[in-house]
């Protein structure tokens, strides 16, 4: 079978390990997909296939081809029911994604609990050597990668791979089948089964490469965590560091093997943005690392103290002075603790512009969003479409006295008031296109159309059609089009939210939940439950707590979901973006255990991540997604 001709992307080394792939899939064919930007190139032939929506890579999911995708880091949420369906149906896919910042990665990490593995390269040969490890891997396992790499040309001996078809090893490694543990009475976790696979394939290439490495002083006292980047002994000096390159699926097993028994202080050196909380997603692992079975199994071993150290920069940005600086304040902690390592070194890093949402102004909006549990969530999802219509930054959801404005029934209000304008804003246009003696353009009608069949359309692509109308609006100057000039704000749909606590939730009669919910209008409702587990059967008043997801379930006409954010990520996102795209009522109950409240500021990210993990596996707090659309079967 002929191989692929090329594939141009920003790093060439990538590009040739793709080509190269082609000649290692044995008898199945290649199909290479690619969202192209003007400075990438790709030569067609008849085993390529060029896609760039999800619903055409969905279409991959029941072909039977060795499939290479390459998208955006920004564009991996969308795709998370994408990559869900791709991980049931156990396809052999790699999605490859260019990283170049701490955006990019908090992207990809926002996918982590898709079903996908997921494999981070460090340099540019090591770009090459597990663009193929991921291939190989996904054949072997089953199980679609997702590859990240860095957006950086580097050097890098592609022509090692020329005869890449004739290597032996690799037509073992393929055709063997996957190693069953030796001690049937020995239980070997998936995940450690997947780290066999993958550090077998890596062993193909480089037998220096392993899944998850150590690097540093052997009696190193304080001991980083990263994922992927990788920190030089020289840069650590007395420290050491666990190096992460398979974070998906995580081999516990593997981290405790790695980590020094002298470590009485690790910490979690992430580069990631806009997260939910102040701790980032490898502080959790490592928690659920120091708490594992595998962990207890160790004698005489104490337990470090955890620390989380969160910024834009990448650990490779460091000098060995700056890493030093950094250590020795995390040396002065004796506590679980989260710091800012960048601002301790003196790295100046670039902070995300806030979006002017709604009317509101830039300060204004991302007080509102920033300042309530999940908000940074809805508006990495929904960017500048997010409008939330309740001042939910006020404490008076949350149980304490404000202003009236704060309140769901006010904001439903307002909410309500604007479908109908939008409503009357479909009627003007459906007029005017109907009527044959109004002078259009042809740009314009068409736009009109176009808007007419898709206005209800979730993607964030509205926006930029609702601006094109605009634009073309006020190139017009018939009187006839008044009525659509005077309800022009409406052309862009948002994503409206309401946000509330359980504690109006739960007086469902006369509560928000009723109104939205009865009303058939398309306005989204996120309920915070931050209840610790064990739950109390009564409210602080003595009455029975309701169940908000069964009661809006039974109306049969609403979208609901129950999602915890420290269980499944990746399962919020899937079910805000699912409830934002229903036509209809939708109520996302979320959980966030929090004994001193919302707008405490000191909480224990163990003792969080246990809460909800007991609350999740007891079945107190159950995970799921309900479309009273879909069948039966796929509810």
């Amino acid at each position: 079978m002929a191989a692929l001709q090329t594939l141009v992307l920003h790093a060439p080394s990538v590009a040739a390990a793709v080509a190269y792939t082609g000649a290692l899939t044995l008898d199945r064919t290649v199909a290479v997909v690619g969202t192209l930007t003007a400075d990438e190139l790709i030569h067609d032939n008849s085993n390529l296939a060029k896609l760039s929506r999800a619903a055409e890579i969905a279409s991959l999911v029941d072909n039977d081809t060795r499939t290479h995708v390459v998208v955006s880091a920004s564009e991996l949420i969308g795709l998370i029911p994408v990559l869900r369906e791709l991980a049931q149906n156990k396809r052999s896919v790699v999605v490859h994604v260019p990283i170049s910042s701490a955006d990019d990665i908090t992207d990809v990490l926002a996918v982590r609990d898709s079903g996908c593995a997921v494999l981070r390269s460090a340099t540019a040969q090591q770009a090459v050597d597990f663009s193929l490890v991921a291939s190989l891997s996904a054949q072997k396992l089953g199980v679609p990668f997702i590859h990240c790499f860095a957006n950086t040309a580097g050097a890098v001996d592609v022509q090692a791979y020329e005869p890449v078809a004739d290597n032996a090893d690799i037509v073992a490694f393929l055709k063997s089948e996957k190693d069953e543990s030796e001690e049937g009475d020995v239980e070997v976790s998936a995940a450690d089964a997947a780290y066999a696979v993958v550090a077998q394939a890596m062993s193909l290439f480089d037998t220096s490469y392993s899944p998850v490495t150590y690097v540093g002083a052997a009696d190193a006292a304080l001991v980083y965590a990263t994922f992927g980047s990788e920190l030089s002994a020289e840069a650590l000096g007395a420290a050491g560091a666990v190096q992460i390159s398979l974070y998906r699926p995580l081999s516990v097993q593997a981290v405790v093997a790695v980590l020094p028994k002298s470590a009485t202080r690790l910490v979690a050196l992430e580069q990631v943005v806009r997260q939910p909380t102040a701790w980032g997603p490898l502080l959790f692992d490592l928690a659920t690392v120091l708490h594992s079975r595998e962990w207890e199994a160790q004698e005489d071993r104490a337990r470090p103290i955890i620390l989380d150290a969160v910024s834009a920069a990448s650990p490779t940005e460091f000098s060995a002075a700056q890493l030093a600086q950094v250590t020795k304040h995390a040396e002065e902690l004796s506590s679980p603790a989260h710091f800012d390592p960048a601002a301790i070194a003196g790295i100046a890093t670039h902070e995300e512009l806030a979006e002017d949402v709604a009317g509101l102004s830039v300060d204004e909006q991302k007080k509102r969003v920033e300042s309530i549990p999940y908000g940074q969530l809805l508006r990495d999802l929904f960017k500048q479409r997010l409008h939330v219509a309740n001042a939910a930054e006020s404490r008076s959801i949350w149980g304490d006295a404000g202003q009236v404005g704060s309140t769901p029934e006010f904001g439903f209000g307002q909410l309500a008031a604007a479908e109908r304008e939008r409503t009357r804003l479909a009627q003007a246009v459906t007029d005017v296109l109907r009527d044959v003696s109004v002078p259009l353009s042809k740009a314009l009608h068409t736009a009109l159309n176009q808007w007419l069949g898709s206005k209800d359309d979730a993607a964030v692509a509205s926006l930029a059609l609702a601006d094109e109308i605009n634009a073309l609006l006020d190139a017009e100057t018939t009187s006839s089009l008044d009525a659509v000039r005077r309800l022009r704000g409406h052309f862009a749909r948002q994503s409206s939210w309401l946000v509330g606590a359980d504690e109006w939730a739960y007086d469902l009669g006369s509560s928000g939940v009723h109104h939205v919910i009865s009303s058939g209008l398309n306005v989204n409702m996120l309920v915070l439950d931050t209840a610790q587990y064990p739950f109390a059967a009564t409210d602080k008043n003595g009455t029975r707590k309701k169940d908000v997801g069964l009661y809006a379930m039974n109306y049969g006409t609403a979208y609901v979901a129950s999602v915890a954010v420290y269980a499944s990520y990746t399962q919020v996102l899937q079910a805000l973006a699912e409830a934002d795209a229903f036509p209809g009522p939708s109520v996302v109950v979320a959980y966030l255990p929090h004994a001193g409240g919302v707008f405490g500021g000191n909480y224990s990210p163990i003792e969080v991540l246990q809460q909800s993990k007991l609350a999740v596996d007891s079945g107190a707090w159950p995970l799921y997604r309900w479309d009273p659309t879909k069948p039966d079967s796929a509810r």
